[in-house]
């Protein structure tokens, strides 16, 4: 449940000098289907009920109906930095996803898709640092704590290169042992210990 999930990881305790405390920074939701975003307007990621949202949002599959904790990471949690910081986490007590929003990216040339995905791939890598580095005192190894994938959300218009993504992919994987997805749907069982 959302406190087991918490709680595990100490997070509230790992983040308690954090930008807003703790507990203003996530939400819960245990619909079959959760539409995630990066609001435009409080520049905070969080669930939508707004279909009109799809093109532009990670789809959750939850069928199991469990609870997800939706952590509004940047502009939330932590005050924007420089180099960035990823947008979200959604998480159990058993994975825990960084997601990074580039959905206003249009990649008109081949050059904009590396910089929006080079610029996506350093914020997750740069955010699994500050939690590693956040969870270490607290006794807690998150990486055997929990199954971490990271997950880049681009809009519908942009550019599908399975060859460019399979490469950022199987690099980033070999850099931080983490698995990257492009892929726009996140199908929650697929995840269990």
């Amino acid at each position: 449940d959302k406190r087991e999930a918490i709680d595990g990881l100490k997070l509230s305790e790992a983040f308690a000098q954090s930008h807003r405390p703790f507990d203003e920074c996530w939400t819960v939701r245990m619909d079959s289907e959760l539409l995630v975003i990066d609001d435009d307007e409080s520049h905070a990621t969080r669930y939508s009920d707004d279909q009109d949202d799809a093109g532009r949002a990670l789809l959750v599959i939850n069928e199991d109906n469990k609870e997800i904790v939706l952590l509004s990471i940047d502009n939330k949690l932590i005050a924007s930095r420089q180099g960035g910081i990823t947008d979200g986490a959604l998480f159990d007590e058993n994975q825990f996803h960084f997601i990074e929003f580039k959905t206003n990216a249009l990649g008109n040339s081949e050059q904009a898709v590396f910089d929006t995905f080079d610029k996506a791939v350093g914020q997750l890598r740069e955010t699994i640092k500050v939690f590693v580095e956040h969870l270490e005192p607290q006794g807690i190894d998150m990486m055997a704590e929990r199954i971490v994938a990271c997950h880049v959300v681009v809009s519908e218009r942009f550019p599908r290169s399975r060859a460019t993504r399979q490469n950022y992919s199987l690099q980033f994987l070999d850099e931080t042992g983490v698995e990257l997805s492009f892929s726009d749907k996140l199908y929650w069982e697929g995840f269990e210990k």
